[in-house]
């Protein structure tokens, strides 16, 4: 009877050390999910702060091409109408 009682108490020793080690494990994988999910919700933030800025400097730019683009459109009527002057000036024929 003793050696039951020895054997179990061996045994109980046993499961309730691997019972602990099986919670520390599974603890410590939860923290570790816990913390890379932190840190990529952290990096996701970033990110999306970084895509934001980019969004308002691309529309800055597509409003300063725009503004670009009417610039240029004058410039080359007034071109053209001075080449066309020019040419009256000068008597040609305008070709």
């Amino acid at each position: 009877m003793t050696d039951l009682v020895g054997t179990a108490e061996i045994v109980g020793g046993a499961a309730v050390f691997l019972l602990f080690v099986y919670r520390q494990v599974k603890t410590g994988t939860r923290d570790a999910w816990r913390e890379a999910a932190e840190s990529q919700a952290s990096h996701a933030e970033a990110l999306e702060k970084r895509v934001g800025s980019l969004v308002e400097s691309v529309e800055a730019l597509r409003l300063e091409n725009t503004a670009l683009r009417n610039e240029v459109a004058e410039l080359r009527s007034e071109n053209r109408e001075l080449r066309e002057h020019i040419d009256r000036l000068i008597g040609g024929d305008g070709a």
